[in-house]
């Protein structure tokens, strides 16, 4: 028979006590299903059987799930001859199941430990303590910009709330709740916001309520006069120029750049080796693809591909838009510049040249 495995032990719980009410309230109305309960619990006791052993024993076509005629057998054993359909009917009422349909195994399961039975520890699935964090890379930000948020788990979720709340009113200005379809990853969401009023702020994390990281920012008054806006052809131009003569380092030095830079205790430390840097040769598989949020001149409306290198070094990449995308499981080999760190993922992000 293959493994059994059953849900964390409080949600186990919480079934096996749902069963007990239900069995409790049929028996209670209905003197024939309380007379067949209590034989059954005597059998369950007398015969001494685990809760795998005879679980094994009916599931003989071994598809996790407790049939009606599978049931019938067991109850022919206790009393030496097959019972009416009844019979099986009323008993599988106490889990809110058909014989036809059969009794999943969880309720198979939590039907037993209602019944008397100690299911065994292991079966139980570990509970995983999630935990998660926010990065804002800006701890100071112009009313009415636009700005980055990444936020990033130890393990997949099923949703995640995001809180933004201004710090003097205690108002809360943003909430949203994500699914899991809408992130980026299971484990990892990246957005933008925007906030026009100046002042403090507190974004908060939660998880099932719970928080998990909090990060404070300040939004600043927008400057009355703003500067003159240099032409953006110009500076793509001037950008271009300046990548092409960008020497590559066709050592293979990139992983040895990401040990380096783990090392940084600050964020400014990690910004100062990146300016530094040369350009790298990565040769890297596509875990995810995602759209760039705020790509700047040619990067803008590009796609960040999120990879991880032959050394097992993760990373992100911003190419320009393209008619064809790369797509995950694909492998990206290509010549990049280092553009920023990030905190919160301990990556580095990259731009094609």
């Amino acid at each position: 028979m293959a493994a059994i495995q059953l849900p964390e032990k409080a949600i186990f719980d919480q079934r096996v006590e749902a069963i007990s009410n239900r069995i409790t309230g049929i028996t209670n109305s209905n003197t024939m299903a309380g007379l067949l309960n209590s034989n059954f619990k005597k059998w369950l006791s007398n015969s001494a059987m685990s809760p795998l052993t005879l679980t094994a024993e009916l599931d003989t076509n071994n598809d996790h799930r407790i049939s009606g005629d599978e049931f019938a057998s067991l109850l022919g054993k206790m009393t030496g001859e097959r019972p009416p359909e009844w019979v099986v009917e009323i008993v599988f009422s106490f889990v809110e199941a058909n014989p036809k349909d059969g009794i999943p195994i969880d309720d198979w399961m939590a039907f037993l430990a209602a019944s008397g039975l100690e299911i065994p520890e292991e079966l139980f699935e570990k509970k995983i303590e999630v935990s998660g964090s926010i990065a804002i890379l800006e701890d100071s930000i112009l009313a009415g910009d636009v700005f980055s948020v990444t936020v990033s788990f130890n393990t997949d979720v099923v949703a995640y709330e995001f809180v933004v709340v201004e710090q003097t009113t205690s108002q809360v200005l943003d909430s949203m709740l994500t699914p899991n379809a809408a992130m980026d990853r299971p484990d990892f969401d990246e957005f933008t916001l925007e906030i026009d009023e100046p002042g403090t702020y507190m974004a908060e994390l939660k998880h099932l309520g719970v928080r998990l990281d909090a990060q404070s920012f300040t939004v600043l008054p927008k400057p009355s006069t703003e500067e003159p806006v240099a032409d953006e052809t110009v500076e793509e131009a001037h950008e271009e120029e300046t990548e092409v003569h960008v020497e590559v380092d066709v050592e293979d030095g990139f992983q040895g750049f990401v040990t380096s830079i783990e090392t940084a205790k600050l964020r400014s430390d990690a910004q100062a080796m990146i300016a530094e840097a040369p350009a790298y040769a990565v040769h890297s598989h596509i875990n995810a693809v995602s759209r760039t949020l705020l790509g700047e001149g040619q990067y803008r409306n590009g796609i960040t591909l999120h990879c991880t290198d032959d050394g097992g070094a993760k990373f992100r990449v911003m190419l320009k838009p393209r008619e064809i995308e790369p797509q995950v499981g694909e492998r990206f080999e290509q010549n990049v510049v280092l553009h920023d760190w990030d905190v919160a993922l301990k990556q580095l992000v990259c731009r094609e040249l």
